[in-house]
């Protein structure tokens, strides 16, 4: 049996003031997250006890306080603030994955989004 499992959490909706541009700073704007988390699953899938898995509550918690509580220029500088945060605040992760778009971005042209996809793992 895989010695690991994904908790997935997506399209988390936070509102925040991150972007280069002035009228970002000043208007704030929509963003939303996906996040991929590794981690050890095969004792909470036998025990079916919550103290055995990762809080997806306390995650969703950590990742909007971690991405709201700086502004950012840029999505890859606050999707890095996110990773650091989740990897320090529950050990039992070993891989985080966050994909981060901005759905209304101050760019003249019809698209649905732009974003960035980050990988960051644990050391040792």
């Amino acid at each position: 049996m895989s010695a690991t499992g994904t908790i997935l959490i997506e399209k988390l909706d936070i509102y925040a003031y991150h972007g280069f541009f002035a009228e970002e700073e000043r208007l704030g704007q929509r963003f939303v997250l996906d996040l991929l988390l590794e981690t050890d699953l095969r004792a909470s899938a036998i025990s079916d006890a919550l103290a055995d898995t990762v809080d997806y509550g306390a995650v969703v918690g950590v990742v909007t306080e971690a991405f709201t509580a700086k502004r950012f220029n840029l999505l890859e500088a606050a999707a890095r603030a996110v990773a650091l945060a989740v990897l320090d605040g529950f050990p039992p992760v070993t891989r985080v994955e966050i994909t981060l778009r901005k759905p209304a971005p101050p760019i003249h042209a019809t698209l649905a989004s732009v974003g960035i996809k980050l990988d960051y793992r644990r050391d040792g």
